[in-house]
């Protein structure tokens, strides 16, 4: 099993107030996800397999469920924008982090939840999407069991990573 080791600030600011701020914005999302995997069963999600990428819709019937969803998907697109990572002992999650500069990812608020699209133009990269969609679909399915489990890359991705 593992921990949630991620503090947030792996990816380098040393300015002070900007350590605490990327502190706190760390822990919120950490505790946003948390909830979501402790509602876990509450949660449908539905995912498409494209040829540049995926779309994913996450819905509840559950209003805490949308608000929490409405908080992290945003929140989660901002950081891979900023590579702001997480989940660094995740191989699948760290290499998603390292490509970011390839994915582009749209976020549609739903009222029962949110759509999500990510794309690539590289092949290898939309390998990696498919199998971080996958990942998604498994934390539904099992909740906090399955988040403290490594997601696997896919046999034929190529990594960016240098271990």
């Amino acid at each position: 099993m593992k921990a949630f080791p991620d503090n947030g600030l792996r990816q380098g600011a040393h300015g002070g107030g900007r350590d605490h701020e990327r502190a706190a914005r760390h822990q919120h999302d950490q505790a946003v996800f948390h909830r979501l995997l402790s509602l876990h069963e509450h949660i449908q999600r539905d995912l498409e397999l494209r040829p540049d990428g995926i779309r994913a819709r996450t819905r509840s019937q559950n209003p805490e469920v949308v608000a929490l969803l409405h908080d992290h998907v945003p929140a989660m697109k901002q950081r891979l924008h900023e590579n702001f990572g997480l989940r660094f002992w995740d191989p699948a999650f760290a290499e998603l982090f390292a490509q970011h500069d390839k994915v582009e990812m749209e976020v549609s608020l739903l009222p029962d939840g949110v759509m999500i699209e990510e794309r690539s133009d590289d092949p290898n990269v939309v390998t990696l999407i498919q199998a971080h969609g996958q990942v998604i679909n498994l934390f539904v399915a099992h909740g906090q069991k399955q988040a403290q489990q490594e997601s696997p890359l896919p046999a034929e991705y190529r990594r960016a990573l240098r271990a």
